[in-house]
């Protein structure tokens, strides 16, 4: 179970505020696993495998401070799962038990030392004829969901160009440098302060997080997962939702989330744990490292309320969480919440991850799948669309507080909440029950 003790003020050398407090996290629990986060990337076609491997190798090339010694002893590891009878469960089911290793204890002492042989790892699994998935785990010390995409985004770039025969273009990224300097040149700054000044006093009334368990527990090595992708018509009742009232499918994920979440713990008032980017400064969007945030938001939710004014109401949530996504959210939640052990905003979270889904490896369009997104303390809904703006929603459940079927459910009454709303978006919320489930 994971502890998070306050990193010193200015954090080891070498790393950046995000790693410090994961590194702090991390040795206060040295058997904790939750940090560790993974993915694959399912390429159906003719895959030149040897050219997927010189692809991997460059880019890794590129971010020096990600390169696993397997890597450097010969290229990409191979699996085989496809005399399984589930090749593809097989193969997820290996990623998993990976995923639930913690690190060895001495990777954490000297974790920029260059060579991350038990932070991140890569292999390419064969599934079936001319069906692979190209594995990739990591952890949160290491890099974030968004360097990964930008990752995956450069070894596909890179493979693209050795099967069509022409050089790579220049690497996109930058050094870890930008990173560490940009939060160097943000401690103590008026910028700091300004933030501070208002992310204490948006919760200087330390509102309690509402949760569906009623109850709190410390996050577990791994997560109960249930995954739903938005059928056709919800989907197009969705965009319409969102078109209507000027936000994007990340405001909707949002506020149907304060809706179910609200409904199911009895609760006036949703206060959620929403993922950042945290990388404002200039270079930073480039660099493969780890520098992710989790604030929170809250989002009041009245009988009388429309899901059109839910919607603009965390618009303006997520405006103001981008414009203060720099302070650190294990220091306010060591300020506002002490009582929840101090190390991250509490409560159910929502990732609405905007990174691609799909990736041209040349003539093989790509599929992006997440596995594990790091740690989850309640509840997590993650969010994340399709080229063709297909959502997938992945719902997580902290096995310490949720039963083995409960995501699943959780995920049904979401998905019809979010149906019910987003047909009718000018309908007060309470109005909708006798009809939907959103009170139910």
């Amino acid at each position: 179970m994971p502890r998070t003790d306050t990193p010193a003020a200015a954090g080891p050398a070498g790393l950046t505020a995000a790693q410090a407090h994961v590194l702090a996290a991390q040795s206060a629990d040295p058997a904790y696993a939750g940090h560790n986060v993974g993915q694959y990337i399912e390429l159906v076609g003719p895959l030149d495998t040897a050219a997927l491997d010189e692809a991997v190798l460059r880019t890794l090339d590129e971010a020096p401070w990600l390169r696993s010694r397997p890597m450097t002893r010969g290229g990409l590891p191979h699996l085989d799962t496809s005399a399984a009878a589930d090749p593809v469960g097989a193969a997820v089911g290996l990623v998993r038990g990976q995923l639930a290793c913690p690190p060895r204890p001495e990777l954490l002492t000297s974790p920029a030392t260059g060579l991350a042989p038990g932070l991140t790892g890569a292999l390419l699994v064969t599934v079936g004829p001319e069906h692979h998935l190209l594995v990739q785990y990591f952890h949160l010390l290491a890099v974030d969901g968004y360097g990964v995409a930008l990752l995956s985004r450069r070894i596909a770039e890179v493979y693209t160009a050795l099967v069509n025969g022409s050089p790579p273009g220049p690497t996109p990224f930058g050094p870890v440098s930008v990173l560490i300097d940009a939060d160097r040149a943000y401690t103590g700054s008026a910028a700091q302060a300004a933030d501070r000044r208002y992310w204490t006093g948006r919760y200087a009334d330390r509102p309690a997080p509402a949760s569906p368990a009623g109850r709190a527990a410390p996050a577990q090595d791994t997560a109960r997962r249930h995954t739903v992708h938005l059928g056709a018509s919800d989907g197009a009742a969705l965009r319409a939702a969102a078109r209507s009232a000027r936000v994007t499918w990340a405001e909707v994920v949002l506020a149907a989330t304060a809706v179910r979440v609200t409904a199911q713990a009895g609760a006036r008032e949703a206060v959620l744990a929403v993922y950042a980017a945290a990388r404002t400064a200039p270079g930073t969007l480039r660099v493969p490292a780890t520098a992710v945030n989790v604030l929170p938001v809250r989002l009041p939710v009245r009988g009388a309320d429309t899901f059109r004014s839910l919607l603009r109401a965390a618009a303006g949530e997520l405006t103001l969480l981008r414009r203060h996504q720099r302070l650190r959210g294990e220091e306010l939640a060591r300020e506002v919440w002490p009582e929840y052990g101090g190390g991250r905003v509490p409560g159910p979270l929502v990732n609405l991850r905007p990174f691609e889904t799909e990736l041209d490896f040349g003539p093989i369009r790509g599929r992006v799948v997440s596995l594990a997104s790091g740690p989850v303390d309640d509840l997590s809904v993650s969010a994340a669309a399709d080229p063709g703006g297909r959502l997938r929603l992945d719902f997580d459940a902290n096995p310490a507080l949720y039963e083995e079927a409960e995501p699943a459910r959780f995920a049904r009454l979401f998905t019809e909440d979010l149906a019910a709303l987003c047909r009718a978006p000018d309908v007060p919320v309470a109005s909708l029950a006798a009809s939907s489930p959103v009170h139910r």
